[in-house]
């Protein structure tokens, strides 16, 4: 055999094939440096906002959007967020505050099935940007306007809104019980507060997978415990009507849309154009999924109504 032939016999050995790869990555494989270069160049998890001309739309943008539906950067759709809301009862006379809101999926949905006011407010400039030019392009730029804001300084009109909704944002606030405040504070008598999110299981050990998640992820994780969330609304006069144990179904929702998204794949034959971001994007979800399966990790649905302090002292 020629130099030649020999060398790209080596390539082509070299080389299984991505989807596999792929596979065994999310199976708790960990790819050497070397491997991830076959198919990928460096990348930052960073979402960038690029500009005008729709530049916004960026391989990640696109990335996540395919993964778990147009408007959204994170799992649920459509669908699920019409689930969620089912506990506030919307109609047109009521406002909506949602906290984290990424691109604005669930602002928009919202807004769009039950004609309410909803005021996005996102940590992520970028995503944020991105956010509202999509709302902007639905025709939902007052109506589901998505701005940026900085959780350690939070502040909003007290007793203006009537509904606020939250998914799985609250675990990246470093001083929960001065947000949890501010939340309060916001909330008309009457109130209601419907989040979910990462919460710690109540096991003592912790696994491996689950300190690599709080090492590894983009925000830094400050995760309480269902019973930390619980003392910490009812010392702020919060009824919790709904505390639902989600993790079996979050967890299904995650690996059927990465499953989904491997077959499209397959059904394409190539690899994605910029395969960095996809090699980043299923770090991270891998290292989620990993830390659920542990058992440390749950993702907890909590519904909490503002008591009528006002009401009950005039009653005296």
């Amino acid at each position: 055999m020629s130099a030649a032939n020999s060398n790209a016999a080596a390539r082509k050995a070299d080389k299984s094939p991505f989807w596999d790869r792929f596979k065994a990555w999310w199976n708790g494989h960990e790819l050497t440096a070397a491997e991830i270069r076959k198919f990928a160049v460096p990348a930052t998890h960073e979402v960038r906002y690029e500009g005008p001309n729709l530049e916004w739309e960026t391989a990640r943008l696109r990335l996540v959007q395919e993964l778990w539906g147009e408007g959204f950067c994170d799992p649920g759709g459509m669908e699920h967020i019409l689930n969620m809301i089912k506990f506030f009862g919307l109609d047109p006379s009521m406002s909506v505050l949602d906290l984290g809101a990424g691109l604005g999926g669930a602002s928009r949905t919202m807004s769009e099935k039950f004609g309410v006011w909803v005021s996005g407010l996102e940590a992520s400039k970028d995503l944020a940007e991105a956010g509202m030019a999509l709302s902007v392009m639905a025709g939902m730029g007052k109506k589901a306007a998505i701005s940026h804001f900085d959780p350690e300084t939070f502040e909003h009109k007290a007793k203006s809104i009537d509904c606020i909704f939250s998914k799985e944002f609250l675990y990246t606030i470093a001083d929960k019980p001065a947000f949890l405040k501010t939340v309060e504070n916001v909330m008309k008598p009457r109130g209601q507060l419907l989040f979910t999110d990462y919460v710690l299981a109540s096991s003592a050990d912790r696994s491996v997978a689950y300190e690599k998640w709080l090492e590894l992820e983009p925000v830094q994780p400050h995760v309480w415990s269902v019973q930390d969330y619980k003392e910490a609304l009812t010392t702020l006069h919060l009824d919790i009507r709904v505390a639902e144990d989600i993790t079996n179904q979050f967890h299904a929702t995650v690996t059927q849309a990465w499953a989904r998204y491997i077959k499209e794949l397959q059904t394409r034959g190539s690899v994605p154009e910029d395969a960095a971001v996809l090699v980043e994007e299923v770090e991270l979800w891998a290292r989620r999924v990993q830390a659920i399966e542990s058992g440390n990790l749950q993702i907890f649905r909590i519904h909490a109504l503002k008591r009528d302090t006002e009401r009950l002292m005039s009653s005296w």
